[in-house]
C-alpha cells in the first residue's frame, strides 16, 4: 500500500529490471545453474558468496567467473560465462531515460544498483545512463551490496537526508524491505511503466 508522504527530495531508481532489461530468466538459469519462478531465482543470485564479492569489487571479473560456475556447480567455460555475464544487461528499457528526465528538476535524483566492473561502463556508456541523476551510488565502488542496511545507510550519509525524504524504486522485495527497514519510501517496481505509476502517485513527475 503506497503512503504519500509530502517531503519528498530524492527520486532513487535501481537499474536492472527497473530501467534496463535484463532480458530472459533463461539466462539467470544458465548462469546459476537453477531453475524456478523469478523470485526464487534473484534470492538465490543475492545470496551468492561469489556474486556479493564481485558486486562488492572484492574480487575480479576473471576471479568471479571461476568462482560463481563452481559454486553452482556447473562446468561452464570461464571465456563462455564472462561473454554472458557481460552482455547481460540489453539495454534501456523504451522510456527509461524519458522516465528519469521526467522527475521534477527540484528533486535529487539518485541511482542505486548492485552492479559490477564489467557492467557498470556499459551502463553508463553505452547505455547512456551517465549525466541523468545527481548521485551514482554503485555496490562495486562503495564495497557493499543491497540488501546490506549498511548500503543504505552509506547513501543516507551521502545524501545528508532523512530516510523518509526518499523514494527509491527497486525490483526485488528483499532490497525494498530493507530499505523500508531503514525509513526509506521503498516500493517494487519491475519495468518503465510500474516505477511511473509509483512515481506519479507522489507527484514527483513533470506532467506531460
Amino acid at each position: 500500500m503506497l503512503v504519500k508522504n509530502q517531503d519528498i527530495n530524492v527520486v532513487m531508481f535501481d537499474l536492472g529490471n527497473v530501467l534496463v532489461d535484463l532480458g530472459s530468466i533463461e539466462q539467470m538459469y544458465t548462469m546459476l545453474n537453477t531453475q524456478g519462478d523469478i523470485t526464487e531465482v534473484w534470492l538465490k543470485w543475492l545470496k551468492s558468496p561469489a556474486v556479493a564479492a564481485f558486486d562488492s569489487g572484492e574480487i575480479s571479473f576473471d576471479e568471479f567467473a571461476e568462482r560463481l560456475p563452481t559454486e553452482v556447480g556447473t562446468e561452464m567455460d570461464k571465456e563462455a560465462f564472462k561473454a554472458c555475464f557481460k552482455a547481460w544487461p540489453k539495454q534501456l528499457f523504451d522510456g527509461a531515460l524519458a522516465l528519469v528526465d521526467s522527475v521534477k528538476p527540484h528533486y535529487h535524483r539518485a541511482i542505486l544498483s548492485n552492479t559490477n566492473a564489467a557492467h557498470w561502463p556499459r551502463l553508463m556508456n553505452e547505455m547512456g545512463l551517465a549525466g541523468h541523476f545527481h548521485s551514482y551510488f554503485a555496490s562495486h565502488l562503495i564495497g557493499k551490496v543491497k540488501p546490506e542496511p549498511s548500503l543504505y545507510q552509506h547513501v543516507l550519509n551521502a545524501l545528508q537526508v532523512p530516510p523518509e525524504s526518499i523514494i527509491f524504486v527497486d525490483d526485488n522485495q528483499i532490497n525494498v524491505d530493507a530499505a523500508n527497514a531503514l525509513g526509506i519510501q521503498a516500493h517494487l517496481a519491475r519495468g518503465v511503466e510500474e516505477a511511473k505509476s509509483i512515481l506519479s502517485f507522489y507527484n514527483v513527475l513533470l506532467k506531460q
